[in-house]
């Protein structure tokens, strides 16, 4: 019988039902997350040195054993008799005895650890100089790895009073086998070598040093428990009366965690040496100005920033690759993430991205992005962490690490965070900032990657101050970041670069009043002294002039939509909301072919929200034909307006803040094309469909408007932009009948959202109303980021819930899961051979007001198909609604319980779904606003 008393703990363990080895001893599973995180490090150096420059230890291994042993620490509080209790059978199999009662799991083990370490073994490491650093400045930097490891769940362990360990631990068992563990531990990992990270530095900067390291240490605690539980690479191994010695399990663990990450997708890959334009672009036969200037600028070392604003059409996401693309090949990056304003604009962004990929990193195109967008739920979300095998025991309380990963894998978006190379939604950066579960995760996943924010000038007060606090955690990590718009507020500009610089210790940038457009503009933090403003010529065939009709009538909105479509052109009408656009919908069904009528908007299911996607580039993309174009409609929302690159002969728009309709414009004859709609590839020749016209569909035009000016006229649109004298100020701009791109950009903007622009008086109220929120959600994006030099702690605020800590302001929304009911069984909106894929491809967003929780079905046959089904669910089900669907003589019908709220009560809303019209509320309250 082994000697060593922390043999008789288990770390792992399958439920009773199952068959095989029941459990996995904890010291081993500690031992196999210490192992992840080795391997990590050696194969992503740069991680490693930036843990140890900022530290100030330029060795090495000692960097490597100090970071593996606290990864093998992170699981104190699973030594606790009250985590062991969760499991009698076990306990009484490794101990001997029952249990005691008194010892209750009421605090997760997380938060048991980071207690243990307070109340027992900090002062067990104090006497027996662990670190050779007595002092209390000294312990403090110490808490805050032991925050990180312990942390592994996602949030900083909950604080506990001192002296509450007794209340969880067998004060007579437990402390002695942690302290043999911790001992043994320290003579396997550091081999007989002092524990020298904490004396490079004084007491007061090693702490410093620590809270700020303690970010990225927390989401590589994270990501090596996941791999570090999945048993298709750590089996369970369960013999406390014969253990194999930590050093033979030690050796055994380190070559099964470089498996484990060989299969994965989270390491950083090997660049090929700088391609030029041409190679990485092939179907560019001339670069624009603003991509010759990406393929020739200097750059230099460290973190640097650029603002790219340049018109749409101009290049932009092109111009940011090969920017990327020659920061990676110098060795300032490792690969990079495109952050984009919705999952419509990041899907397009895909298929753009799939394209230039695989000559990205030589040798390896592992992501499978060029499969495009039909594949983009199974084949990139499969490349990077692929799920594991979930060991759910309902014996146990808290969530297995299995579990938690397979739940946060779901969403595929949050995938491409880890990736070299990523597209999503901004939202997924931002939430790297948020006091939201596993945010270290994200910040480790953007670790080293150029950021690009494509549609930047989308971000309003809340996300820009946001995304401010993300430029920052990112410079200090030595990050480059990227940001694209077509139309950038001066102001905005400066905040931008102030944070990032903030982020390199530097003073802000100062900036001219430049007025040029389009213009870059670049700060290097090893150049600070030197703010680059460069303006850059367009290209000729974006340069135009776009005429504007102010429409006030929807009659006259139909007239020019009907005269288009009898001449053979293609058209989009784009509106402000989901049910605006369903009434649009409406009113040309039947009047239009179906197969020449798209109706596109948030609110359909994935699998045919790409779908639609996949059709509108299809109908109306850069290769499209006259005979495809030829008649069609689109009405379509915002989805859209943004890094679509779609192109139609005639635009009508709802009013818009100036710079969404200079997007939507940008939608107008995007593709230079002869007058029957064929593609002219001639670099000089211009388009030959006649003069550029967009429509704007707005209330009446008065210089003095009542109060109510735009609520009259889009009371469903009233929110959305809730700001009406911008709305007001952009109509007064289009009275000019036409402006011109770029010339006129610049000053559009300004004259917008400067905010020294006269207005009425009549609507003053509402622009103070809309300040004074602006800089209300201003102030709450302070409230609800992370600070870096607070350290990973979780200071009383919850971080349980990304919608408490949203990415974006607004009504509270969820995913919405369509389930159809096939007799008496449950299954998935969307067919398809994995069980995960269908339920993934069957999620639509909704806001929580209209659907918050499903409603029972009748019979007892069904309500446990519904349980049934809420299992098959990432997480069970909790972070979604399941809204299960019949057929009958209304289409595919369903019943959810709306959320409670000041005005109402809950109410249960009938909903009808179908793949031209999307989720669709059978009695219309006339408050959707999505």
């Amino acid at each position: 019988m082994s000697s060593k008393s922390y043999f008789r703990y288990w770390g792992k363990a399958r439920p009773q039902d199952c068959g095989g080895v029941q459990l996995h001893l904890l010291p081993y599973h500690c031992l196999d997350v210490a192992a992840v995180g080795l391997q990590y490090l050696r194969r992503a150096p740069a991680f490693r040195d930036f843990l140890g420059s900022r530290m100030h230890a330029n060795d090495k291994l000692a960097q490597e054993q100090w970071i593996a042993f606290w990864l093998a620490m992170h699981d104190l509080g699973k030594f606790s008799e009250s985590f062991q209790s969760q499991r009698p059978d076990l306990f009484e199999e490794l101990r001997g005895r029952r249990p005691d009662a008194s010892k209750v799991y009421t605090l997760r083990h997380d938060g048991l650890g980071m207690l243990f370490w307070n109340d027992k073994l900090e002062r067990y490491a104090v006497d027996n100089t662990w670190f050779g650093l007595p002092t209390k400045a000294s312990a403090r930097g110490i808490n805050y790895w032991v925050s990180a490891v312990t942390g592994h769940h996602g949030q900083p362990p909950e604080p506990q009073p001192c002296g509450r360990w007794k209340n969880h631990f067998h004060w007579q068992d437990d402390p002695p086998a942690i302290f043999q563990f911790a001992d043994d531990l320290r003579e396997l990992i550091f081999e007989g070598r002092e524990a020298s990270i904490p004396t490079t530095l004084d007491p007061d900067a090693f702490e410093h040093a620590s809270q700020e390291l303690s970010w990225w240490m927390a989401g590589l605690a994270v990501l090596a428990d996941w791999l570090g539980s999945n048993t298709d690479y750590f089996a369970y191994r369960a013999e406390p009366d014969d253990p194999l010695p930590l050093r033979e399990y030690w050796a055994h663990a380190k070559k099964q965690a470089a498996i484990a990450l060989d299969h994965t997708g989270v390491l950083p890959l090997h660049p090929g040496g700088a391609l030029p334009f041409e190679s990485l672009f092939p179907r560019i036969t001339t670069p624009s100005p603003l991509q010759s200037w990406a393929a020739t600028t200097v750059l230099s070392r460290g973190p640097q920033i650029y603002l790219l604003e340049d018109v749409t059409g101009a290049g932009k996401t092109e111009a940011a690759v090969l920017l990327a693309h020659r920061l990676i090949a110098a060795g300032q990056a490792d690969g990079f993430f495109i952050g984009l304003p919705t999952m419509a604009t990041a899907n397009a962004m895909y298929g753009r991205i799939a394209q230039v990929y695989a000559r990205l990193f030589a040798g390896n195109a592992s992501l499978v992005l060029a499969h495009g967008q039909r594949n983009l739920v199974e084949a990139f979300a499969e490349s990077v962490i692929p799920s594991g095998p979930t060991a759910d025991d309902d014996q146990q309380l808290d969530e297995s690490a299995s579990i938690r990963c397979n739940a946060w894998l779901a969403d595929h978006n949050k995938r491409a965070l880890m990736a070299p190379a990523g597209v999503g939604t901004i939202d997924q950066a931002l939430l790297a900032v948020l006091h939201s579960r596993h945010q270290s995760l994200r910040l480790l996943g953007l670790f080293r990657k150029v950021l690009v924010v494509d549609e930047v000038h989308a971000c309003d007060a809340y996300m820009q101050g946001i995304l401010e606090n993300l430029l920052a955690f990112h410079a200090a990590a030595g990050g480059s970041a990227i940001l694209l718009s077509a139309t950038l507020p001066q102001a905005m500009k400066e905040a931008l670069l102030r944070a990032f610089a903030v982020g390199c210790q530097r003073d802000a940038p100062v900036l001219a009043s430049q007025s040029a457009f389009p213009l870059v503009t670049s700060w290097h933090s090893a150049r600070p002294d030197d703010t680059e403003e460069t303006p850059i010529a367009t290209r000729k065939d974006v340069q135009r002039t776009v005429a504007v009709d102010y429409l006030t009538e929807e009659s006259r909105v139909e007239a020019v939509i009907d005269a288009a479509l009898a001449a053979g052109q293609c058209v989009c009408w784009m509106r402000n909301t989901v049910a605006d656009a369903l009434d649009a919908f409406a009113l040309f069904r039947g009047r239009v072919p179906a197969d020449k009528l798209t109706l596109f908007h948030a609110r359909f299911s994935l699998r045919d929200r790409l779908l639609t996607e996949r059709r509108i580039l299809d109908l109306f993309g850069q290769d499209s034909t006259p005979s495809q174009r030829q008649g069609q409609l689109v009405i379509a929302t915002q989805v859209v307006e943004q890094s679509l690159d779609a192109d139609w002969d005639v635009v009508v728009s709802d009013l818009a803040p100036i710079d969404r309709l200079i997007q939507r414009a940008g939608r107008l004859q995007r593709h230079v094309r002869d007058r029957h709609g064929e593609r002219l590839q001639d670099p000089t020749a211009g388009d030959q469909r006649g003069e550029a016209r967009l429509y704007v569909f707005g209330p009446r035009w008065t210089a003095s408007p009542e109060a109510d000016w735009f609520k009259a006229a889009f009371p469903k649109a009233a929110n959305v932009y809730a700001h009406h004298s911008q709305l007001w100020l952009t109509a007064k701009a289009l009275q000019a009948g036409c402006f011109a791109m770029p010339a006129d950009a610049r000053s559009l903007i300004e004259r917008v959202f400067a905010g020294d622009s006269e207005i009425p008086e009549k609507l003053e109220h509402n622009a103070n109303q809309a300040e004074g929120k602006s800089y209300s959600d201003a102030s709450e994006a302070q409230q609800n980021t992370v600070k870096l030099g607070s350290g990973y702690v979780r200071g009383g605020i919850d971080w349980w819930s990304e919608a408490k800590t949203p990415s974006r302001l607004g009504e509270a929304s969820i995913n919405v899961v369509l389930a159809r009911w096939d007799l008496e069984r449950l299954l998935p909106w969307c067919e398809h051979e994995d069980l995960r894929h269908a339920w993934a491809y069957s999620t639509v967003r909704v806001a929580e007001r209209l659907i918050a929780k499903s409603a029972e079905p009748e019979g007892a046959a069904r309500k446990a198909a519904l349980e049934q089904a809420l299992l098959t669910l990432p997480g069970g089900g909790k972070w979604c609604v399941l809204l299960p669907l019949e057929k009958g003589h209304q289409g595919w019908t369903g019943a959810a319980w709306s959320k409670t709220t000041a005005q109402r009560p809950e109410q249960r809303l009938s909903w009808v779904y179908d793949s031209l019209s999307g989720l669709c509320q059978i009695e219309q309250d006339g408050e959707d606003n999505e």
